[in-house]
């Protein structure tokens, strides 16, 4: 048997996007390796790898042929191979025509679900794997589908960028075949920085070698270590800190084949920018790094990354330096002119924008907020912050109709909060605008302030109220507004701002502007508010769940939030039972109650839930009468105090005459009223638990 080899692909191309390439590398590991499987060609490994200039497919361990395949045919049952007659039938005959074959090739297999058939087998003999990989590759290279494709050559083939080279090689031997005109052999080319100069690869094996010498880093991995490598060696240079942006970071990954840092330093008058423009400046029109100090402040140098190193490198650093303080010379413009525009000036442009067709322009939408804030601040424990919420909350979206929110839309928001501090606004209100969007995401932080929780928790709101209310509900893995980003950063803003709120009511104080504009979707606000409950409580499982708590101890106190939408309440609850679950004695009063609640589900009386002492004939159902008429009291004060822990652990003292009326009693009497009064007991004992949480939930 012939000896392994590798197996190479390298699409070289022109300069493609750096968020083009990591979709490109998994679609290739996917298509190859539905292709190889097909034609029975086995390997050890696939990965593939990628840069702006170059896509590459490697195979391990691929032998010189492919594996002999058999394909098996199955035709009808195997009763009908002969007749009675002994000769074959007519339905075996066809079969084996059918295949190219006589009846007497037939064989007789069991298969599942059809018991035993007739079968007959085609062996496929191995062919030389260079002549399957001719097939596959370009193939695999036609299926690749990319955001955007250009069309070049005569073929009209269609491609992220137009194919420059083919190299493909099965050990040594080249693997011939053509793309959009395009022959494959076993020629690339190196750094482009250098010159892109020939490159004749011996084979498969030492292509990643090859090209590393001539200054090529082709594997991912490698060249990210190069480039921490780089930002590393810059931080040590410059004694500070290279702020990486993993986003970034990717990105300039494959913008490079040789990763090499640039440093250079800016004027500090640059530095009188907000620090968030001066990263997003830097981020997306140049991919360099900013830098700061050990606490966080920035300083006026910046790292940028080049494909290898050249003699020109001073050149470079002094372009990169033009370059970003041209980029940072239209930033002080559009600052400038904004911090120019009354805040009240951006409101009235407000009027021209259009929120949505059906509710209004931007300045509505603004209204809306202002008053939900207010709302909240009466009804959220948190009238002390009235004034700075109010102040804030009227410029929430001023910002969106600035110059530099224009050019920047990820600032929103951002620079809202430096317009309004600069209009004079206090700190808190000036931060609340600043913070109105967050959290932007599920691990980002919320506002820091009280003032600007509830802000940010009224845009939210209305948000969440408006879609509900016009149908746009988000469905599967559609959801274009980001309503459960919105209905997730609601539930982290009041859980963590500690907001004692009545959601229920807040979603109604939401709702009620849009009936004015709305009234033909009145009739269905019932159902919306319903289904936006939902959705909200949906984000808070979630959330608990990243505390520590199980799915069953969550769904044991969802009903409270949907009749009183009180989220710190429900955490309360939720955290006693966990808390107690691990008593043993507390796993045998859930099981009762279940097994009460189910008790309660089959009778057919209308029970009233106070039992008459006078009618009971046992002992066992005394005992128990009287045990739940002493703890109910306390367990009702617990409740009151909101001390779930406590009221929880008065139902413990209940167990032995709980236990006692199970075992001893036989509910479901045969007279009426002997069995209706023991049910209206079991149902005393499920109203006063489930005044602290539907212990029937849990598992």
């Amino acid at each position: 048997m012939s000896a392994k080899r590798d197996v190479l692909l390298e699409i070289r191309i022109e300069n493609i996007p750096a968020r083009f390439v990591t979709s490109a590398e998994e679609q290739l590991v996917r298509f190859a390796s539905e292709a190889l499987t097909e034609a029975n060609l086995p390997y050890e490994s696939i990965a593939a790898f990628g840069t702006y200039k170059r896509l590459v497919l490697h195979l391990a361990g691929v032998p010189a042929r492919t594996d002999e395949k058999v394909q098996k045919h199955y035709g009808p049952s195997a009763k009908m191979l002969k007749g009675p007659d002994g000769n074959f039938t007519p339905q075996a005959a066809g079969f084996a025509r059918s295949r190219g074959t006589t009846p007497d090739k037939l064989g007789v297999e069991t298969v599942p679900n059809k018991g035993e058939v007739l079968v007959f087998e085609t062996r496929i003999p191995g062919r030389a794997a260079s002549k399957a990989l001719a097939e596959i590759f370009p193939a695999v290279i036609a299926k690749l589908q990319f955001p955007k494709n250009m069309v070049w050559e005569k073929s009209r083939f269609r491609f992220a960028r137009p194919i420059r080279s083919l190299l493909a090689l099965h050990g040594d031997k080249p693997v011939v075949f053509s793309v959009a005109g395009v022959k494959s052999g076993r020629v690339t080319a190196g750094l482009s920085a250098k010159g892109s100069r020939p490159l004749k690869i011996a084979s498969a094996e030492k292509y990643f070698r090859t090209l590393e010498h001539a200054g090529v880093v082709v594997r991912d991995a490698d060249r990210l270590a190069a480039l921490r490598r780089e930002l590393a060696a810059a931080e040590k240079r410059m004694k500070l800190e290279v702020r990486v942006d993993e986003e970034l970071l990717t990105e300039n990954l494959y913008l490079v084949e040789y990763p090499v840092c640039v440093v250079s330093s800016y004027s500090q008058d640059f530095l009188k920018l907000p620090p968030e423009l001066v990263h997003l400046v830097m981020k997306k029109q140049l991919k360099f790094f900013t830098v700061a100090d050990a606490k966080g402040r920035l300083q006026p140098y910046f790292v940028g990354v080049r494909d290898g190193v050249s003699r020109g490198q001073r050149n470079v650093e002094e372009g990169f330096r033009n370059v970003l303080e041209a980029r940072f010379r239209d930033a002080i413009f559009f600052y400038t002119r904004d911090l120019a525009v009354p805040l009240a000036d951006f409101n009235e442009k407000l009027k021209a924008v259009t929120f949505q067709a059906r509710l209004g322009t931007m300045a509505d939408r603004a209204g809306r907020v202002e008053r939900l804030a207010a709302w909240l601040c009466s009804n959220g424990g948190a009238a002390s912050c009235a004034e700075d919420v109010s102040a804030a909350a009227k410029y929430v979206y001023s910002d969106l109709v600035s110059g530099l929110v224009g050019e920047f839309p990820e600032l929103q928001g951002t620079m809202g909060g430096y317009y309004a501090a600069n209009a004079g606004l206090r700190e808190n209100a000036a931060r609340a605008v600043g913070e109105f969007y967050w959290p932007v995401s599920a691990g980002s932080p919320v506002p820091s302030s009280v003032e600007g929780g509830i802000v940010s928790l009224a845009g939210k709101l209305d948000t969440l109220a408006a879609d509900f209310y016009t149908g746009q509900i988000p469905t599967g893995s559609a959801d274009p507004h980001g309503l459960r980003r919105q209905a997730l950063g609601a539930v982290r803003i009041v859980l963590e701002k500690e907001l004692r709120l009545d959601l229920c009511s807040a979603l109604d104080a939401a709702f009620e502007p849009f009936a004015a504009l709305l009234p033909d979707a009145r009739k269905d606000l019932s159902a919306r508010r319903e289904a936006l409950l939902d959705f909200v409580w949906q984000r808070a499982e979630a959330v608990f769940a990243e505390e520590g708590f199980r799915f069953d101890e969550v769904k044991a106190v969802r009903e409270f939030f949907m009749d009183g939408g009180d989220l710190l309440d429900c955490r309360a609850r939720v955290k006693d039972v966990n808390s107690l679950r691990s008593n043993p004695d507390f796993s045998g009063i859930a099981a009762a109650f279940k097994r009460s609640k189910n008790i309660l589900k089959q009778s057919q009386s209308a029970l009233s839930g106070s039992p008459d002492e006078g009618i009971f004939e046992k002992d066992e159902e005394r005992a128990l009468y009287v045990d739940i008429k002493a703890m109910g009291g306390r367990l009702k004060e617990h409740i009151a105090a909101r001390d779930y822990a406590r009221g929880l652990s008065e139902l413990l003292a209940i167990k032995p005459s709980l236990d006692n009326f199970f075992d001893k009693v036989m509910v479901m009497a045969e007279d009426p009223k002997v069995r209706d009064n023991r049910l209206n007991l079991i149902k005393s004992l499920v109203s006063l638990v489930e005044g602290v949480a539907d212990l029937s939930q849990l598992q």
